[in-house]
């Protein structure tokens, strides 16, 4: 039923559409231009005919029939609002003079300029050609009026002539073949075009990059456009729009990031046509997106704040970035289009997600997305303003939104970010959250960021696409990034070692990085964590998935006061491999000193380490002893190709680069360490000479590993095993308590209040008993009554498994 609305639409647009097209620009064009009324009056006119005669209107919901006259006013507001939002994004005009200079008679820039190149022989991402529709849109904008620095081009007959060449070039060799749009390359549309029509071999080229562009420039062109031009404009969005309800080859039906987007371009098809139908149905798209998934890898918004896309991937940066959402929900506030509760829920959640993902570099002052929140996308410099290059959010924007629907999400969101950052840690957040359906962890101190990428059953680890990251096999064994300036690991990527990614436990060099281990499910499921929006705890079952070669589990204790604990068990390695746990591998700041002593050396090796410290982070070892783990530091300069992972052409970079690791030097034996962030050196060996060290270790086995921090009483535990069981003595005086646990869970457990938090990181568990035991001595304050309890703890399940509960004993 929605194709039979956008076909009528279709038909009566097009039928109406020499005469539309001057009098819709009019209206839009009231600052720059002084149309006469009765202009005006015949606009409205032959719209509300339009309107009349589209017996389909129905409400964004589906429900009841839109009113014509609401309809027309709608339209025309959305309209008016969507020519201010595409100039607020158009780049800089600077360049107009020269692109008009060289472009030729038949409106196509010089090879040295632009490459055309097209087809099969075409580079897959970020489509080279696509410069030639940027450019027509930076001309457009500057004609249209409104654009910084433009004023001269405003109707300026020369550019339009120019603007006009550039589109009738490309119309002239637009896609012929429906097959080209997604299946180029194959013997429905075959390499050897004769036509030399321009498509890609990448479906996203030809159905949302191009057609966005094309629906953003004819828009602004208005009334200026000639009846053929116009024609090809509303064919290259409506061939997009068209796309839904069918599957894209490769792709499958359109999700999450996809479908907002091509629900964007379908909106400005509508207003192109003038076809409320058509917008009324991109908003139904748009809005049912704007809905939390429940389902495992399922894309879009889920219920923890995280988005998903491909599949099992973290990707609240770039395809999660809500772009086209705050662009379509701006322009129809206040309209029968606008979002309704449900929708704007889910945004506000998604919008809190993302503030736990942002942080700062304290340099340049601008925001970033963690490197975790980016798969593939980690393979750019920042140069290529793809999604390392900041949010790319309109944070002016989003508080606008926030006001208008009204959300303190967003402009709280807004407030904090659009201010000066001090630190990583943009926007001042604090504390710990776990994002239990993509397995992930957020802490933020005062002064830091850090965050941990795991994977599980449940979850991909990255994905290698388009060439993209091919080397990405160990992104989320584990990966933990910490930021205090912000620019600790901005452009290393092409540079650093792709087996010594930050924070993971790996078989050094054992398995093979290509684009098969770039896109793998894990294998176990007890992977995530527990959080008390403090402090947290996660924990990670892994097996390497390629090799099976490796298997450990592997804790993390997120502390108050800026303290953090690592415990690692390996459990069996089949491989001659060295076994590395690595620190840390970031640009090198400053001095690295260890035990007391600055470092020299490009490469060292410490078989009894004692501390650590280099760029306001500090480590601090146990007694390894010669028969556990070895330190390694290596203090180089390292050179790499952007091109060799993935599509930049940015030239290849020289890097200071500062890695250190732990060697494994027995499986037999587990390891532990304690990292203190944004200390300087004085504060650290402060910290490192106290008398009593503040964590004391209480278990670290297969079944149990647990810690209790002295200066919080709080005790954290992971539970591997079912029925296992754990004793903590807060004091020299105080009574033992004795816990036990009928599943593998994660524990949070404060002897100053009585509160336990517990997780299920499996996610299978419907509920656990935790059997409290008290012995002989000093009881905490919260306890009262019988030596022994039992505290049934109802899990979470469906969307939420894996979210932390918490009781309290009394």
């Amino acid at each position: 039923m929605a194709g039979l609305f956008v076909l009528v639409g279709l038909t009566l647009s097009l039928l109406l559409l020499s005469f539309l097209f001057p009098l819709l620009s009019s209206l839009s064009h009231r600052v720059v231009f002084d149309f006469a009324r009765e202009q005006d009056r015949l606009w409205y006119s032959e719209l509300s005919n339009i309107v009349e005669h589209d017996k389909s209107l129905s409400d964004n919901s589906g429900g009841s029939r839109l009113s014509p006259r609401q309809a027309l006013s709608d339209l025309t507001t959305i309209h008016q609002r969507r020519l201010s939002s595409i100039i607020g994004e158009v780049g800089s005009p600077g360049n107009i003079s020269r692109w008009i200079s060289s472009l030729d008679v038949a409106g196509k820039w010089p090879d040295s300029e632009i490459d055309y190149t097209t087809g099969c022989a075409a580079r897959r991402a970020n489509w080279p050609a696509q410069v030639h529709w940027q450019r027509i849109l930076i001309m457009s904008g500057a004609w249209h009026g409104g654009l910084a620095g433009g004023e001269r081009w405003v109707r300026n007959e020369s550019l339009r002539q120019a603007t006009r060449l550039a589109m009738n070039y490309w119309f002239q060799r637009d896609i012929r073949t429906l097959d080209c749009l997604d299946r180029g390359g194959t013997t429905r549309c075959p390499c050897d075009d004769a036509d030399i029509t321009f498509w890609n071999t990448n479906w996203f080229s030809n159905i949302i990059l191009i057609p966005e562009l094309v629906g953003q420039s004819c828009l602004l062109l208005g009334n200026s456009l000639s009846a053929s031009e116009a024609a090809s404009c509303i064919r290259i969005t409506f061939r997009s729009f068209n796309t839904f309800g069918r599957s894209i080859n490769g792709v499958g039906y359109l999700t999450g990031a996809n479908t907002l987007d091509v629900a964007r371009i379908g909106i400005d098809h509508g207003l192109l046509s003038s076809n409320a139908s058509i917008v009324n149905e991109a908003y139904r798209r748009t809005h049912d997106e704007l809905v939390v998934q429940n389902d495992t890898k399922a894309d879009g918004i889920r219920l923890d704040g995280s988005f998903g896309q491909h599949a099992g991937i973290l990707y609240n940066g770039n395809y999660g970035d809500s772009n086209a959402v705050l662009d379509v929900e701006l322009i129809a506030s206040g309209t029968q289009f606008g979002a309704q509760e449900t929708g704007r829920l889910a945004f506000d959640r998604l919008i809190e997600g993302h503030a736990w993902m942002i942080f700062a570099d304290s340099l340049t002052q601008s925001l970033h997305f963690d490197l975790s929140a980016l798969g593939r996308f980690i393979t750019f410099p920042v140069a290529d303003n793809q999604a390392t290059g900041g949010i790319h959010m309109n944070l002016t924007k989003v508080r606008e939104l926030g006001r208008l629907w009204p959300s303190k999400a967003l402009t709280d969101f807004a407030d904090s970010l659009l201010g000066r950052a001090r630190s990583a840690n943009a926007g001042s957040l604090l504390g710990n959250k776990v994002f239990y359906t993509n397995d992930y962890v957020v802490h933020r101190g005062e002064s830091y960021v850090t965050s941990l990428r795991m994977f599980s059953n449940r979850t991909a680890n990255t994905e290698c696409v388009n060439s993209q990251n091919p080397l990405g096999l160990h992104l989320s064994d584990g990966t933990l990034y910490k930021y205090i300036r912000g620019d600790e690991y901005e452009d290393i990527a092409a540079a650093w070692d792709w087996n010594l990614i930050p924070g993971i436990t790996t078989d050094y060099r054992n398995a093979p990085l290509n684009c098969t281990g770039a896109g793998v499910t894990g294998v176990e499921s007890f992977v995530g964590g527990a959080s008390d929006s403090q402090v947290g705890v996660a924990a990670m079952q892994f097996i390497s998935p390629l090799t099976r070669s490796l298997r450990w589990q592997k804790t993390w204790f997120f502390l108050k006061d800026d303290v953090q604990h690592v415990m690692v068990n390996i459990l069996t390695s089949n491989s001659k491999a060295p076994l590395y746990s690595v620190l840390d591998q970031r640009r090198r700041f400053g001095p690295t000193i260890v035990n007391g002593e600055p470092v020299s050396g490009a490469v060292t090796m410490y078989q009894n380490p004692q501390q650590l410290w280099h760029a306001d982070i500090g480590y601090v070892f146990p007694n390894y002893g010669n028969d556990s783990a070895v330190l390694n530091l290596q203090l180089e300069e390292k050179t790499g190709n952007w091109s060799s992972i993935g599509t930049s052409t940015q030239p290849p970079t020289k890097v200071e680069l500062w890695a250190g690791w732990l060697q494994h030097t027995t499986t037999t034996k587990p390891i532990e360490y304690t990292t203190f962030l944004g200390v300087s050196y004085s504060d650290f060996s402060r910290k490192f000479s106290q008398p009593q060290p503040r964590i004391r270790t209480v278990s670290n086995n297969e079944a149990v590993t647990a810690i209790f921090d002295t200066q919080t009483s709080i005790a954290m535990a992971v539970y591997w095993r079912k029925t296992a069981s754990l004793t903590v003595t807060p004091g020299p005086t105080s009574a033992p308590i004795t816990i036990t646990v009928s599943g593998e869970v994660i524990m949070i457990f404060s002897f100053m209040t009585g509160k336990i938090v517990v997780s299920d990181p499996s996610q299978t568990l419907s509920k656990v008993d935790l059997t409290l035991a008290i012995g002989d001595g000093s009881r905490p304050s919260f306890w009262t009554g019988d030596r022994k309890k039992t505290l049934t703890f109802q899990l979470p399940t469906g969307g939420q498994a894996g979210d932390s509960v918490t009781q309290t004993v009394e």
